[in-house]
């Protein structure tokens, strides 16, 4: 159940290539998670995307540059053991590289930070929720 944020300059993405990526973002999201893949826990997954103008994106204390990518993904502590991040950031990194057109020859440039959260930490629908509860979700649950 991650919650992410993809941060990039204006123009990265188009509508199409944002909802592909927000999809691939999910599954591998809760694959990486030991999450079931059903309608209902995909829907617990959250993405917001940010587009920058590039004059507010600065590299090196300047604007301009190369257009950088990041993620910030908070997720339950405990629900991505060290393989299981590697993972993580292997394939949201080649699914950046995939929907932003960036060539397989070229550096991606995709940066991305994975904090893990203590359960009691995140609030959802004024309680709190576990791995356990997504990980063994009620069969007839309705997505959120």
């Amino acid at each position: 159940m991650p919650l992410i944020y993809v941060n990039s300059p204006e123009g990265t993405f188009s509508d199409s290539t944002r909802d592909a990526l927000a999809e691939e973002l999910t599954v591998a999201a809760l694959e990486s998670e030991g999450l079931p893949t059903t309608p209902f826990v995909k829907s617990t997954t959250w993405i917001y995307f940010r587009d920058h103008p590039a004059s507010h994106v600065y590299h090196g204390g300047k604007p301009g540059g190369t257009k950088i990518i990041s993620l910030e993904v908070n997720a339950f502590q405990g629900g991505l053991d060290a393989v299981a991040k590697e993972s993580l950031i292997t394939r949201f990194t080649a699914a950046i590289r995939k929907h932003a057109g960036i060539a397989e020859k070229d550096l991606a440039p995709v940066y991305i930070v994975l904090r893990d959260v203590s359960t009691i930490d995140w609030g959802v629908f004024g309680d709190t929720i576990t791995l356990n509860d997504l990980r063994n979700p009620p069969a007839d649950a309705k997505p959120v």
